[in-house]
């Protein structure tokens, strides 16, 4: 039987190797990553197995028809959003391949069954990699453990510097082990190996996972220093005081409360809210109560989804089913967007400080990136995803929880006013380059005049007396050099303003 269920997400900025391109739609092109021929990823486009086929199907029925590019590996052309990748050990049903989680101060390790392992590499700069894992150890169903595998399961560094110590460690598990995987590498990390120089460094049994596929990116973490949880539960006793008690999830007086909030919030061994009235406020704004009667509660956090249910009521198996796939997809969809919102914002950074640099040079990179800009909010940044209710529901609480509007104004700014600044330059660069002309035009007048004069009439002609000639020659080069000196001194004018 299965007790939980729980799904790690890692999003992170994939960057290719010894990279002299400047251009960030080069940077990007999935193209150039050559996938090693000896990997034990399989680029995955058209599911075998007749079960995930059923899926598939429920899911694109589910979304709108123009979100599919993002979320499926279908196409084989230059305009694909991404590649995705499977664990080949997972095609093998008697593969047996499980995550292991040593928790701080408990004798046994938490076991978890790997489903899958999948990796997703998009055209934005962004990867994201996940864990499919399976609770079903009976030592493990209460909800203490439960909590525990949510919270040392998705750190993927000491969050501080005292944690490396194996003595001091409250965030960070004692290790984390993936066994069964067909590799002579040992994925496997116990945060000791870690310095004060390795702030933002991942564990290593991630960067082994991702290294298998390709020795042509060097990837770091981009959103957090903790995998993005989702997280189902199944708990008779509690699934009967949410279908009892409606306002019980808020309710500070109650315990389900404080394990609802733990569980939301990703929280061990207490809640890290300690205010009675802020945290009744959290709750209410976070919780999505439209199977409360059945119930189940959903809840959504900055780094969790997760989903409390009944062992055997109404509907379960569909919920859970919907849940696991549908759901989310929808979590990796946001997470995409949130993943390219920050890797726009270090773009627009790098540009910002090659300010110095040659007005052409810096236009092109703006140009590069605005063009990336754009067909990440026609083609992956996506007001509405679905026409179902708790679909639209779960996607606008998804967004306004992790602030994706504010986050993509912000970015508008950004990119307009970069833009903007370039745009400036360029017209001071083509003023600059029109005064220089007229400068050189209004030197070089004079002898054209002179010349066309000439050119059209005989000397004779105009001066009867050969000694005016002299004369004629010194009113004109006098001439000639007042206006020279005058534009001079209109130059020097012009700069001093």
């Amino acid at each position: 039987m299965t007790y939980s269920y729980h799904i790690f997400y890692y999003p992170f900025r994939w960057d290719i190797k010894n990279d002299n391109h400047t251009l960030l739609s080069e940077r990007v092109d999935l193209e150039r990553i050559h996938i090693s021929p000896t990997s034990h990823w399989e680029r995955v486009q058209v599911q075998t197995e007749e079960k995930d086929r059923q899926f598939l199907y429920n899911e694109k029925n589910y979304y709108y028809p123009f979100v599919h590019k993002i979320l499926y590996d279908e196409s084989n052309n230059k305009t694909n959003l991404i590649y995705h990748f499977e664990r080949r050990e997972m095609k093998n049903t008697a593969n047996l391949v499980n995550y292991l989680i040593k928790v701080p101060g408990r004798d046994k390790v938490c076991v978890l069954t790997v489903d899958a392992i999948n990796l997703n590499l998009y055209a934005t700069g962004i990867g994201l990699l996940s864990f499919y894992l399976r609770n079903e150890q009976d030592e493990q169903q209460d909800r203490d453990t439960v909590l525990a595998i949510n919270q040392f399961g998705r750190r993927i560094m000491p969050p501080f510097y005292a944690e490396i110590d194996s003595q001091h460690r409250i965030e960070t598990c004692d290790y984390i082990r993936i066994e069964g995987l067909n590799s002579t590498k040992d994925y496997y990390e116990d945060f000791q190996q870690y310095n004060e120089n390795d702030s933002w460094r991942q564990a290593s049994f991630i960067t082994h996972l991702i290294d298998d596929l390709t020795d042509d990116i060097t990837t770091t973490p981009i959103i957090d220093d903790r995998l993005f949880v989702v997280s189902w539960y199944q708990n008779k006793e509690l699934s009967s005081i949410v279908k009892n008690d409606a306002k019980a999830y808020c309710d500070n007086k109650q315990d389900f409360s404080n394990f609802w909030y733990r569980f939301l919030f990703v929280d061990n061994q207490y809640e890290t809210c300690q205010n009675d009235e802020m945290k009744c406020k959290v709750l209410i704004n976070q919780t999505y109560l439209r199977w409360q009667k059945y119930g189940s509660l959903y809840g959504v956090s900055r780094y969790s989804l997760v989903f409390l249910s009944d062992v055997a009521g109404p509907y379960t198996q569909h919920l859970f089913d919907t849940f696991q796939t549908i759901y989310a997809r929808l979590v990796e969809l946001v997470l995409v967007q949130r993943a390219s919102m920050l890797r726009f914002s270090a773009e627009v950074t790098d540009v910002s400080s090659l300010t110095n640099q040659d007005v052409n040079t810096v236009s092109t990179r703006i140009s590069s990136l605005y063009k990336e800009y754009i067909r990440f909010m026609n083609q992956i940044y996506f007001r509405e995803v679905t026409a179902q209710d708790q679909g639209i529901e779960l996607y606008n609480l998804l967004h306004n929880t992790l602030k994706l509007e504010d986050y993509v104004k912000d970015l508008d700014n950004d990119i307009e006013e970069l833009h903007q600044y370039v745009s400036l330059n360029e017209d001071r660069f083509r003023n600059r380059q029109a005064g220089w002309l007229n400068v050189f035009a209004a030197i070089f007048l004079p002898v054209t005049i002179i010349t066309g004069f000439f050119g059209m009439n005989n000397w004779s002609d105009i001066i009867t007396d050969p000694t005016d000639y002299n004369l004629v020659w010194k009113i004109l080069w006098l001439l000639f050099g007042i206006g020279f000196i005058l534009l001079i001194l209109q130059l020097k004018r012009k700069k001093k303003l």
